[in-house]
């Protein structure tokens, strides 16, 4: 059995199942720099490597990577220019052995021309998508080198919601300003004397902003159809929440929330304009989710979508069938698997 070492910057909630069902085929350790977050019932092995700050660089104990890049067959690398303990490795003659996973590009020429150096010595390149694929090999990178694992999010509860009867527009995730949820909350109240009266907006999650948030509903007049439920994370709570939603709402950067909402048949609606992490491109204008241009491009979107339910469940149902075709855990498992044992 092969021995995998996967670096990360932390052990997020969210990747527990893609490690758990590699470990099922594999010895799996997870090093990452964040505080201990390890279950009784993971069967990968969690190992810490406490990271310093170095201005906007992060840095583990000297050799503390290096000694477990050498301890495994294979290791794969959290690709992020910050984290240096994570590629220096590739600076060594053994660095065969190692595997970039994520995104690639950014808006730095310095730092892309940096990452395209990188690229061209690791083993093999694993990537969240294939928006960047024409990019890469134009930059001289094998394609024969390249896998893709879709990211996605494991949803256990999955179901295609999307003929269910609609009562709600729906944001799950982090309360932060940069999801401009006030400008989704000043949209709704625009739909106010042309929808169902009943239709109300269910908010999902903590954040600082929610006092704020709470305040701008009651000034337009909102407070009883603006509902705030904190952060919930238990699925069957969830699903049904999903399964009322016209569609999920968030105006600022989408991320995995758009695979969540797909895998309960629900609808995405954001802003066009954005930097928006790699998942944007999982949804197809008009097909499976919509991406309007400024405030009463939101406004219209909503409002057709809460006045035509049929044209909410087509939109639902490609979402569904986007998800359980091609985003599912397994989809993103099989990227992994060839990217270890071709390497």
């Amino acid at each position: 059995m092969k021995s995998v070492l996967i670096l990360q910057g932390q052990l997020a909630e969210y990747r527990r199942p893609v490690f758990n069902a590699l470990a099922e085929e594999y010895r799996v350790t997870v090093m990452h720099g964040g505080p201990p977050n390890s279950r009784p019932a993971d069967r990968f092995t969690e190992q810490l490597a406490p990271a310093l700050s170095v201005g906007r660089f992060r840095l583990q104990r000297p050799g503390c990577v290096t000694r477990a890049v050498l301890a495994h067959d294979v290791c794969i690398a959290m690709f992020e220019l910050a984290w240096l303990s994570y590629w220096l490795p590739l600076l060594m003659p053994w660095r065969r052995r190692i595997i970039l996973y994520g995104h690639r590009y950014g808006a730095s020429s310095l730092a892309n021309f940096s990452r395209d150096l990188l690229m061209k010595r690791a083993s093999r390149l694993l990537m969240y998508g294939e928006e960047e694929l024409e990019r890469m090999i134009g930059a001289g990178i094998d394609p024969a080198r390249i896998d893709v694992a879709p990211n996605t999010i494991f949803v256990p509860n999955t179901a295609d919601y999307s003929g269910a009867p609609k009562s709600s527009l729906l944001y799950v995730g982090r309360l932060q300003q940069r999801k401009r949820l006030e400008l989704a909350i000043r949209s709704f109240a625009g739909l106010q004397g042309r929808i169902d009266p009943s239709v109300v907006f269910d908010i999902v999650g903590a954040g600082e902003p929610e006092s704020e948030l709470r305040r701008c509903a009651e000034e337009y007049g909102l407070a009883g159809q603006v509902n705030f439920h904190g952060a919930i994370h238990d699925h069957e709570q969830l699903a049904q929440l999903f399964q009322r939603a016209f569609a999920y709402v968030s105006p600022g950067p989408v991320g995995l929330g758009v695979l969540h909402s797909f895998a309960f048949g629900v609808p995405v609606v954001t802003l066009r304009e954005g930097y928006h992490g790699p998942e944007l491109h999982n949804i197809e204008h008009e097909v499976n989710g919509l991406l309007v241009d400024g405030e009463q491009g939101l406004e219209d979107a909503l409002l057709k979508l809460c006045s035509d339910p049929s044209w909410a469940r087509q939109l639902g149902a490609a979402a569904y069938q986007h998800y359980a075709g091609k985003r599912s855990l397994e989809h993103m498992l099989a990227g992994f698997r060839r990217a270890i044992e071709l390497a």
